[in-house]
């Protein structure tokens, strides 16, 4: 139950990187290179984004061991 809430938490996660990591993109497209403060976020978003992938893959390793004990 616990895992299925943090899967929903990640899923969710993901998505509003995406969705920022979009915006951001296009106003390092439209704004120019040169703004520190873009891309800090970019890639702070691309590390959240990275965290929650990889928490999910790992959920879906641990998954069936968990149902097998319940």
């Amino acid at each position: 139950m616990f895992l299925k809430h943090l899967n929903t938490v990640c899923y969710t996660i993901c998505i509003v990187c995406i969705i920022a990591g979009v915006i951001l993109a296009l106003s390092l497209i439209w704004g120019g290179w040169e703004n520190e403060f873009v891309w800090k976020g970019f890639l702070t978003i691309g590390v959240f984004f990275l965290a929650s992938a990889l928490t999910l893959s790992v959920n879906k390793m641990i998954e069936p061991k968990v149902n097998d004990r319940e």
